[in-house]
């Protein structure tokens, strides 16, 4: 029963950390804006000091040089801003695009 329950639990892990990783790519973390002063990213809804959180970490690992707004045309005034000053913060590109087109986040 034990074997069953670690094989189901690293099973998942490995599930979700593919999931996880698909949300940055080529050294930039694709976010999405969803509600007021939150962001979807890595599968969870952040708010604006959780994602500088995990932004930071990601590029403390070496791993991060950008951040891409994935839908500029939905994002209010206010999450672009948000992006724009964490990128900043953290020294790092600020886009919004799909991945193909990636064009400099403007407020």
């Amino acid at each position: 029963m034990k074997r069953i329950l670690l094989a189901l639990f690293a099973t998942f892990g490995l599930a979700f950390a593919a999931y996880a990783a698909k949300d940055v790519k080529d050294g930039n973390a694709y976010v999405k804006a969803v509600d007021t002063e939150q962001f979807l990213f890595q599968g969870n809804p952040l708010g604006k000091n959780m994602l500088l959180g995990s932004l930071q970490e990601l590029k403390d690992e070496g791993k991060l040089t950008g951040v891409v707004l994935r839908n500029p045309d939905k994002a209010s005034a206010q999450h672009k801003h948000l992006l724009k000053v964490i990128a900043d913060y953290l020294q790092i590109q600020a886009y919004s695009g799909d991945g193909k087109n990636l064009q400099p986040l403007t407020e």
